[in-house]
């Protein structure tokens, strides 16, 4: 029997109502983020082409001057010394300050006036003999940009109030929510989708009584801005509201029976957990809408929650790349034994962590890969699931990692440079106790292959990454050296997805695309090396450009130097040596598009989901902050403590609680308000005290009962798979090594970063040195 299909153009309903206004939010977010940078530069280059365009481009948008440019001037003086006695005249207090005029000070006044209106002339003058259709029209399409990115700029809230909704409704269709366990029995899909209509309901319920408050509010001539939004958030609700209860009355088909109610209570996805506990809390106190009042703050850092949402794009089109199996395939001529192999991924894999924002969206990108590469490598399944929980753990402290953005923007005791550079310790600090710990627990003896067979297959097995090279650099030189923006923790949301697409466009498309980039990279690394002559020439003669300082200009140089020695030896080799053969064992996994076409629309499809599940888990974070912050816990803590090691020793496990239940991004503001600044009164340096919360939060979503990291894991690799690797002989670490060896990984670390520089002076100084700016 035929199946009705309701496809639409070869789409899904799904992919025309969730993942194209998905795509859509995301491209006006990459729009809005790199607006301004593109308005300057078209400014720049109006500047350079037109003499001065800054006044050209009023051309028909300001009229002709209104003043005499050549006033009679005797005329005018005796006017203005009339108008002057009539004052006088008028006023009973003049003669105090004495009743002479000062011809000479009106005539020195009117011959200033005159000259402003002399220059209006003859600006307008110049502008009109000068002005052309080729500077109109840029003008035209500069100001329009302008115009587009002020307009849109107001409208970041909405766009991350939509993007929330709709991704949340696909979340709740597709059953993508993240839950302790997933929906597999009858009983299971019952339970789960009455904890979700149960929590939408109370949202629907709260959005509607915030509504009202701020409507009494304004009645009252309260100013209550973005009130536009709460029409927004009420209908969300309902739409997923309505999304649970279709869920409820018509169940998916492949559902099995049996099961028990306990295991069932363990499907009720976290958002809604997090949801009705706030609420029932929030109502007892009688703030009915304090649910809705606590997300509403998630919009206060509207652009960087949708930087979150790009990174998880990012993600998801770095899945559907080859990019993890080449790095792979680099690594498998070493033959290294389980343990080495798992140090050489984390090693790996914690720069594009930094990368994609958070420790779980790469587990989600990547992890189904990292763990089938290690199983191939013969690690053991437990082993090899630590490690891919860990994958996404050591490179939160990495630059340019959002959660470090979110650290610096809430507060201005730390910077990012402080924080990252700190950071870089804490990760070679953390790698080193993970090579102990995992040496300590192997099963056989660490081999690994000698250098000079390894290393000549190695090198031969970086050629294939070399068209990567060459395609990330040439975006990251356009970025830089067209646009003057470069890839940190600000611009990296921008362009990342753009990388991304030129290596999908590159693998999906046509290989043909590598000669496009390679064709642009030449003459832009022609240009650069002759920028740097410019460089050497200022250097030499000392004669250093304004705000800069010799040996800032100095390191610019030495870092174009090699980034364009690099880019110019990968293009020289990789048009000069043949590339070997990709591994055979390669299979592309299950999701992966085939064209530049599918991969794209795989790629949005997942990230919808994905930003669904995690921006509703955020909101609902910040809700049971609320309830924290309010319920006075915090309060009760003393503002001081007798000693910094009981203070350190509570802040720790507080913030170890909090990472086991709450999500990153909610959990930085809920520390932010309540628990940082008892960490301050207590002479705990800011520094310190962040970097132990990253470290504290990375142990906690690795560590049950929640442990987020091991749920995405699960999530990527299959329930079926992680079952298969439940051991069920030997000892209790070799049972749960996945959960026992990040653990006792990470707690080491967070033991160290906390108690050692309280111990020495010098390993303070050496972890967290401040950087001291001028002026």
């Amino acid at each position: 029997m035929d199946t009705v299909s309701l496809s639409i153009g070869r789409r899904s309903p799904k992919e025309w109502l969730s993942s194209l206004p998905t795509l859509i939010v995301l491209l006006l977010t990459i729009f809005l983020a790199s607006g301004e940078v593109i308005h300057s530069q078209l400014l720049k280059i109006g500047e350079n082409t037109w003499e001065g365009y800054f006044k050209l481009r009023t051309a028909g948008l300001v009229g002709e001057p209104n003043c005499n440019p050549d006033p009679d001037m005797g005329r005018s003086l005796q006017e203005a010394v009339a108008r002057k006695q009539a004052q006088m005249a008028d006023d009973p207090l003049a003669g105090l300050f004495g009743s002479d005029i000062d011809e000479a000070a009106i005539q020195r006044s009117l011959e200033a006036s005159r000259q402003i209106c002399r220059d209006k002339w003859a600006d307008y003058t110049m502008v009109q003999e000068q002005v052309t259709p080729g500077v109109i029209a840029f003008r035209n399409i500069e100001t329009g940009v302008a115009q587009l990115v002020t307009s849109l700029g107001d409208y970041k809230r909405l766009l991350l109030c939509l993007l929330i909704l709709i991704c949340a409704a696909t979340a709740t269709l597709t059953r993508h929510h993240i839950a302790l366990r997933p929906a597999c029995t009858r009983k299971d899909h019952l339970v789960s989708t009455i904890g979700q209509l149960s929590a939408n309901l109370m949202l629907l319920i709260s959005a509607w009584v915030y509504r009202g408050e701020e409507m009494a509010a304004m009645a009252d001539g309260v100013q209550v801005n973005h009130f536009h939004l709460h029409q927004f958030w009420i209908a969300g609700f309902a739409i997923l509201s309505l999304a649970a209860l279709y869920q409820l009355v018509k169940p998916p088909r492949d559902l099995e029976e049996g099961g028990t109610w306990g295991k069932a209570l363990l499907t009720i996805p976290l958002y809604s957990i997090m949801c009705i506990s706030a609420g029932i809390q929030f109502a007892q106190q009688g703030y009915y809408h304090g649910i809705s009042v606590y997300l509403g703050m998630i919009m206060e850092l509207s652009t960087l929650f949708l930087s979150l949402a790009l990174y998880i794009w990012i993600g998801m089109m770095l899945r559907q790349t080859r990019l993890a199996h080449l790095v792979f395939d680099v690594l498998r001529p070493w033959k290294m034994s389980p343990e080495l192999m798992c140090f050489a991924v984390l090693a790996i894999t914690a720069f594009p962590t930094a990368y994609t924002g958070a420790s779980g969206i790469f587990v989600i990108a990547a992890g189904a890969t990292i763990y089938s590469e290690l199983v191939r490598a013969g690690a053991r399944k437990q082993l090899a699931l630590a490690a891919t929980a860990m994958s996404g753990s050591l490179g939160v402290v990495l630059r340019p990692c959002l959660l470090v953005v979110i650290i610096a923007a809430l507060n201005n005791a730390v910077t990012t440079g402080e924080m990252f550079t700190a950071g870089i310790k804490i990760f070679y600090l953390t790698l080193f106790i993970f090579f102990i710990y995992s040496q300590f627990a192997r099963t056989a003896p660490a081999r690994i292959a000698p250098f000079s067979e390894a290393v000549p297959a190695s090198i031969k097995r970086l050629i294939p990454l070399l068209p990567y090279i060459i395609i990330m650099g040439s975006v990251i030189v356009v970025f830089k050296d067209l646009l003057a923006i470069k890839l940190d923790e600000i611009y990296a949301p921008i362009i990342l997805p753009v990388m991304l697409f030129a290596i999908l466009a590159y693998e999906k498309l046509s290989s043909y695309f590598l000669h496009f980039f390679s064709l642009l990279l030449i003459p832009l690394l022609a240009y650069s090396f002759f920028n740097m002559l410019g460089m050497q020439e200022a250097l030499s003669s000392g004669n250093i450009p304004t705000g800069m300082s010799s040996e800032g200009l100095q390191n610019v140089f030495w870092g174009l130097f090699w980034r364009n020695i690099i880019l110019a030896a990968c293009l020289v080799v990789h048009y000069l040596v043949k590339t070997p053969n990709m591994d055979p064992h390669y299979q592309a996994e299950p999701g992966v598009g085939d064209n530049l076409e599918s991969s794209l629309r795989f790629a949005t499809n997942e990230t919808t989901g994905h930003i669904g599940a995690l921006l509703i888990l955020m909101g609902m974070s910040v809700s049971m902050g609320g309830i924290i912050e309010r319920s006075g816990l915090m309060e009760n803590l003393p503002e001081t403590f007798s000693s910094i090691w009981i203070a350190m020793t509570l802040l720790v496990i507080t913030m170890v609680i909090i990472g086991m239940t709450m999500d990153p991004m909610g959990a930085v503001l809920l520390v932010n308000a309540t628990i940082a600044p008892v960490a301050f009164a207590n002479g705990i340096d800011p520094l310190h005290f962040w970097m132990i919360t990253l470290v504290a939060f990375e142990l906690g979503y690795l560590s049950p009962p929640v442990a987020l990291n091991h749920l995405l894991t699960r999530q990527v690799v299959g329930d079926e798979e992680v079952e298969s690797a439940r051991v069920h002989g030997g000892s209790f670490y070799r049972r749960y090594e996945k959960y026992l060896l990040p653990v006792a990984v990470m707690l080491t670390a967070l033991l160290l970063v906390s108690y050692l520089p309280l111990v020495s002076d010098a390993a303070h100084d050496y972890l967290f040195h401040k950087i001291a700016f001028a002026g």
